[in-house]
């Protein structure tokens, strides 16, 4: 089969942080990019002298990403804009439970500690929906809650057979555990370790800091003590942890002393802005300009900024119109299979579709691409428009994010920290 350009689209130059980006637009909306890197627009150069090209005649991973954009799309005589399911990867949120053993002021899931039980069948369904992509290589999961190693028991074995079944079918599975590491045994270590499973833990801060907030359900007790022990074994297994913090107004002056105990301990973090006014725009520049100044400390001392930190859903590596894939090439799968743009919509949302739905995955998935349309006319001609991307489209304000002038000054911290890293190599 030959592909040829989808002519709902057409090509564009822009600059973004000094650099000139090659994008494709959707006429029929300014906000539908797609960011082009090199191999894509030799691709596509080569597509449009040829007058068409097959799959056979391209790199196959730029040649996926293409036509799972819809950009090249089937060639046929009649000149056909037939949509073509095929995609490289697939991201999700998968929900294992409801249940957690915290109760964090700022926490975003509205369903937590539900009473909606996990479907027995959800990963048998699931599968089954995986491999009737076409052109699927990768499937990445976070296995998210609540707080999932709560339900340990009931998920486990579910793992390990899908990553044995997609790997029968040359598919990867690349696992993730969205945790507060409180309820951490030995044998979860084992099974992380055996499965490669990738850990993301929450810290807000120190002791005193994090203690303020993240708390057992029913009492005042604090959980950094175990939550740091937790760390600590992992480590000592071989397992190299993340940590994600939230800032918000009760913890941002205790930031910049846990980024150098994060520093120091050569571990992995995302620094991340409290959504839904849980911190204001003033609070969370100031704490990234005390935190600048400690990282800078640590590029000194060899710390490698670049790899190692991410800045809320800021694309400083790569440009990208939209701050997430959710609507493209990802979703959140609730405990029922219901499948939503996003997680903090459980609940309270209306989801895309169903996994029991005749439609395919990536259809439903597409269905919240919109989503991410109808940003300002001040974002749209922003110089960081392919970095910011607007931010967060749920909590966007009249079309922006409402970190919008914080955010300016933040990418333009985090450009300084490459430049000086560079610098020092």
């Amino acid at each position: 089969m030959n592909y040829g350009f989808n002519t709902r689209y057409s090509i564009e130059n822009q600059t973004a942080a000094g650099h000139g980006i090659v994008f494709f637009i959707r006429k029929e909306h300014r906000d539908d990019i797609v960011v082009l890197d090199e191999l894509s627009v030799a691709l596509l150069e080569r597509a449009e002298k040829t007058g068409g090209i097959s799959e056979s005649d391209a790199d196959k991973a730029t040649f996926a990403r293409l036509v799972g954009e819809n950009i090249l799309v089937p060639f046929t005589p009649s000149d056909s804009l037939e949509h073509l399911p095929y995609v490289e990867d697939l991201n999700f949120w998968l929900q294992v439970t409801d249940s957690c053993n915290l109760a964090c002021s700022y926490c975003y899931i509205p369903s937590l500690n539900s009473n909606q039980l996990f479907r027995s069948d959800l990963f048998d369904v699931l599968t089954r929906k995986l491999l009737e992509v076409k052109g699927l290589r990768t499937v990445s999961i976070k296995l998210a809650g609540g707080e999932p190693l709560m339900a340990f028991k009931k998920w486990h074995a579910n793992v390990a057979k899908l990553k044995k079944v997609l790997a029968e079918e040359k598919i990867e599975l690349q696992l993730r555990l969205i945790t507060n590491l409180t309820t951490l045994t030995d044998s979860m270590i084992d099974f992380i370790k055996e499965y490669d499973i990738a850990i993301s833990v929450s810290l807000d801060g120190l002791a005193a800091y994090h203690d303020k907030n993240r708390i057992y359900t029913g009492t005042q007790k604090g959980t950094f003590e175990v939550v740091d022990k937790n760390i600590k074994r992992l480590q000592h297994a071989g397992i190299t942890p993340s940590v994600m913090v939230t800032v918000t107004s009760e913890n941002h002056k205790g930031i910049p002393d846990l980024v150098g105990y994060l520093i120091e301990n050569d571990i992995t973090f995302r620094l991340a802005d409290a959504k839904g006014g849980y911190i204001n725009p003033g609070e969370f520049l100031s704490a990234m300009e005390k935190v600048s100044d400690v990282i800078q400390a640590g590029v000194d001392d060899g710390f490698p900024v670049s790899r190692r930190i991410v800045v809320s859903d800021l694309r400083t590596h790569y440009p990208s119109s939209t701050p997430c894939s959710m609507g493209k090439n990802a979703a959140a799968i609730y405990l029922d299979g219901s499948v939503y743009f996003c997680h903090t919509e459980f609940g309270k949302g209306k989801p895309l579709g169903h996994l029991d739905d005749d439609k395919g995955l990536l259809d439903i998935i597409q269905k919240g691409r919109e989503r991410h349309f109808g940003l300002s006319d001040d974002c749209q001609q922003c110089e960081y428009r392919l970095i910011c991307a607007g931010g967060c489209p749920l909590y966007r304000v009249e079309g922006k994010s409402p970190m919008c002038q914080s955010y300016k000054k933040i990418i333009r911290q985090v450009f300084d920290l490459y430049e000086r890293e560079k610098d020092l190599l």
